[in-house]
């Protein structure tokens, strides 16, 4: 568990357990519905969005061989988000310290308060790599997000792709941390 005070916030982040996974699955139907927006994405016909790799994250392989990590955040002990961190890559070769911020959720109730930017750059801290950031082409705010945290965080020293493939379509921001702390 990783404790962050900011601005008067308690902010906890917390691997999630097998005993979390349900509202975990709760927390990822909010952030799918928010990015529908931009994907264009509908749910299924009970209503629910599918994230097709949500398991994984909470298997023995998807754990050790896939570098998959869930984390719940709260703030002041209430939920209110999510990050889910893996080691795949688009851009570079999958190593045990390739780092892929696969999805990150704040609700927005929570949002604009730099709460955000602090728990990725602890999350940053925390576990040092090769990381990568995409963004969906459509999600202009994500990529200001993301652009702005990632030069803040290593003082403009990565490298931004912009891909229109099978692979991804939109940017992708790649730095790299490792002995930074």
């Amino acid at each position: 568990m990783i404790f962050i005070h900011h601005n008067g916030y308690h902010i906890k982040l917390v691997e999630a357990s097998v005993i979390d996974k349900p509202v975990l699955r709760s927390m990822i139907q909010f952030y799918l519905y928010d990015t529908s927006e931009y994907n264009g994405k509908d749910p299924d016909k009970h209503g629910v969005f599918d994230y097709m790799f949500f398991d994984h994250y909470f298997t023995d392989h998807g754990r050790q061989q896939e570098g998959r990590l869930p984390i719940m955040i709260q703030i002041n002990d209430l939920l209110a988000g999510f990050a889910l961190i893996n080691t795949f890559s688009i851009l570079t070769p999958q190593t045990p310290s390739t780092r892929n911020l696969a999805d990150f959720f704040i609700m927005r109730k929570w949002r604009r308060r730099s709460i955000g930017k602090v728990i990725v750059k602890e999350i940053f801290d925390t576990w040092q790599g090769h990381w990568e950031v995409k963004q969906e082409r459509e999600n202009i705010s994500a990529q200001q997000f993301w652009r702005n945290v990632i030069h803040e965080y290593t003082s403009g020293a990565y490298k931004e792709t912009d891909l229109n493939d099978e692979r991804w379509n939109g940017p992708i921001q790649e730095f790299d941390n490792n002995g930074r702390l």
